[in-house]
């Protein structure tokens, strides 16, 4: 991989330092390419080629299902990693005394719609993190057979911690429990493989590690539950024949037999093709590859500072590195005064280095904060 040519078709590497994919990532020129193209084209003819770009969005698909090792069926498209999280949250038939077990290093996103559900009688049970690590006999503790949901990120916003979702599935197929993942701050850094992970639904949206713009997102499903659960919301996408617009009565709705159930109206066609592009430049580089390179990245990091909030081992984390300072949040706005990008989080620096950043753009990082 010829790191330099990468770093020529992201524009924004030559205007700063990016360190902090994981607020937003910058975009492929590439992606904006896709997008301005179906821009442009419906702004000069007035409409576009609608079942032309139904095949598009197909090909979008699949080429998300292919990152994870899922089949297309099994993944439906959302405006963001929020709206998979609620959708999860409301599909299931809740009964009073159920439990919901979670960690206290959630992003609210993945905390607030489980203690929503608190009002209609669900307990919610919060993992404790131990040095910032959310341990497995923890979590094997905390639960019992009131469980019916582990709610767990892939990979943890503030440190970097990267939990091992195989383990915790185990755990829940005792107790006859769902595991779901916040994924966003793991896919298009690491692997994650949903046959091996046996993760029961995921969502993510595309703005980080995807490298795909703000606005669109992507849930999953395991086949094998699409079937058992009704959409907490629908519409016209949501049916079987969602291509017929003659259809003579409600009598005959008959919704799709995949995770496209889960989807309503309309789509963000342009969007959808910006994420379709830079699933096609990420799997042309290919995941084990982007990976080997994220944590290397990452470990020149740990290896050059005084202390992190980041597990060492590297089974146990990706692209985030958060380092201990007394004065972060100052620090980080000095930083992206000098066009260096990061985020202060957990009283700590959040660095956060994808594939194409180097040892270099660190180097600059390090002049400034040590």
């Amino acid at each position: 991989m010829n790191i330099t040519a990468v770093r020529e078709k992201i524009p924004a590497l030559k205007t700063c330092i990016h360190l902090d994919c994981a607020a937003v990532s910058p975009l492929f020129s590439d992606t904006v390419i896709e997008m301005q193209n179906f821009l442009e084209n419906r702004g000069e003819r007035g409409d576009f080629d609608f079942f032309e770009w139904l095949n598009k969005l197909e090909e979008c698909r699949k080429k998300a299902a292919e990152l994870v090792n899922a089949s297309p069926e099994e993944i439906a498209f959302t405006l963001n990693t929020s709206q998979g999280i609620n959708t999860v949250a409301h599909m299931i038939k809740w009964k009073k005394g159920d439990t919901i077990v979670t960690s206290d290093l959630e992003f609210p996103s993945n905390s607030i719609p489980w203690y929503n559900l608190q009002k209609r009688g669900v307990r919610i049970i919060q993992v404790k993190n131990v040095n910032g690590e959310i341990r497995i006999e923890d979590i094997e503790n905390a639960l019992d057979d009131s469980t019916r949901l582990v709610a767990v990120s892939y990979v943890q916003f503030g440190n970097g911690f990267r939990c091992n979702l195989k383990e915790i599935s185990k755990l829940c197929r005792e107790h006859d429990a769902f595991l779901f993942s916040d994924v966003i701050q793991g896919l298009g850094a690491v692997s994650l493989d949903v046959r091996e992970t046996d993760v029961d639904f995921f969502s993510t949206a595309s703005y980080k590690w995807l490298m795909g713009p703000l606005g669109v997102g992507i849930f999953y499903i395991k086949k094998e539950h699409i079937s058992k659960f009704d959409p907490p919301y629908m519409g016209w996408f949501s049916l079987k024949d969602h291509e017929n617009f003659n259809r003579p009565g409600l009598h005959e709705i008959e919704l799709a037999d995949s995770a496209r159930k889960f989807e309503t109206g309309g789509k963000s066609f342009a969007l959808l093709m910006g994420l379709k592009k830079s699933l096609e430049i990420l799997s042309g580089i290919g995941i084990d590859v982007i990976e080997r390179r994220v944590l290397n990245v990452s470990q020149y990091v740990i290896d050059s500072v005084d202390s992190v909030q980041t597990p060492y081992d590297e089974k146990k984390r990706a692209g985030i590195v958060n380092i201990r300072h007394p004065d972060a949040t100052r620090i980080a706005e000095k930083l992206r005064e000098e066009k260096v990008l990061v985020s202060a989080r957990m009283n700590g620096i959040r660095v956060s280095t994808h594939f194409w950043n180097t040892k270099e753009d660190i180097d600059r990082l390090l002049e400034y904060i040590q």
